[in-house]
């Protein structure tokens, strides 16, 4: 049940980073979720992977500033269409699911 928005949370995530690393990833989604969504790597890593391998994202490496080079993930034109049908989807979906809780007041 988590891996599509997870999905979704990665993708936007390195779309308001530009560019982000896997770590960096997992943090933003953690701090805009105000500690709410707790992702691990086990969860985070296979998807970059999986989103990398279906050209969705793009990747390179690139040196740090402190450690081992790191690799960054960006958002391939692919991806920015899967994003934004994800996004299309993830709201509508919230709108249905809205109204289904509600129920009807008339009933």
């Amino acid at each position: 049940m988590r891996s599509g928005p997870y999905t979704l949370f990665i993708l936007k995530s390195v779309e308001t980073l530009g560019e982000a690393y896997g770590y960096e990833t997992i943090k933003h989604i953690e701090k805009k979720s105000g500690g709410m969504v707790k992702m691990k790597g086990a969860t985070v890593y296979p998807v970059l992977r999986y989103l990398n391998k279906n050209q969705i994202l793009h990747s390179f490496w690139a040196a740090s500033e402190i450690g081992a080079p790191r690799k960054y993930y960006t958002l391939t034109e692919d991806g920015k269409k899967v994003l934004d049908m994800l996004l299309r989807d993830y709201r509508l979906l919230s709108k249905i699911s809205e109204k289904i809780l509600e129920g009807d007041k008339n009933e």
